[in-house]
C-alpha cells in the first residue's frame, strides 16, 4: 500500500499521477479554504468532470491554462493532461503536479479550390 492510499486526501496530489498521467475535462473553478488551523489559506481549486479529485492550483498551472484557454471563465469543458514532474519547492527537489493543455488541432480548410493550390511540378502548355 502507498502513503496516498493509506492517507487519502480531498485534493489531487503528485502521488496520484506519479505512475501515469491522467486526462481530465475541466468542470469549474472555486476558491476554497485549504489546510487546517493556522495553516489554512484561501486558494483556487480546479474541479474536473467525473470522479477525479479537485486540484489546488498554483501560479504555474494557472498560467498554463490561461495561455491555452484564456481567462478562467473559459476553462470549463477543456481537456488537460495531469502529470507528475520533479520541481523545486523551498529549495528542495520534490514531486509536483503540472497541467498540459490539450488543444484540438485546427480543422483543415475545406473550401480550397484546386486552382488555388499552385502545382510547381506542372509546365503550362500554350
Amino acid at each position: 500500500m502507498r502513503a496516498n492510499q493509506a492517507f487519502p486526501s480531498k485534493y489531487l496530489k503528485s502521488a496520484d499521477v506519479k505512475e501515469r498521467p491522467h486526462i481530465a475535462v475541466i468542470s469549474h473553478l472555486t476558491r476554497e479554504t485549504v489546510g487546517k488551523g493556522e495553516d489554512a489559506e484561501e486558494k483556487y481549486v480546479l474541479h474536473f468532470e467525473g470522479d477525479a479529485k479537485p486540484m489546488v492550483l498554483n501560479r504555474t498551472n494557472w498560467e498554463t491554462l490561461e495561455d491555452a484557454f484564456g481567462g478562467s471563465d473559459d476553462w470549463p469543458a477543456h481537456k488537460v493532461k495531469i502529470r507528475c514532474v520533479r520541481t523545486q519547492f523551498q529549495g528542495k527537489s520534490t514531486d509536483g503536479i503540472r497541467l498540459e493543455a490539450i488543444v484540438p488541432k485546427p480543422a483543415l480548410k475545406d473550401d480550397l479550390v484546386e486552382d488555388e493550390i499552385p502545382d510547381f511540378g506542372k509546365k503550362e502548355v500554350a
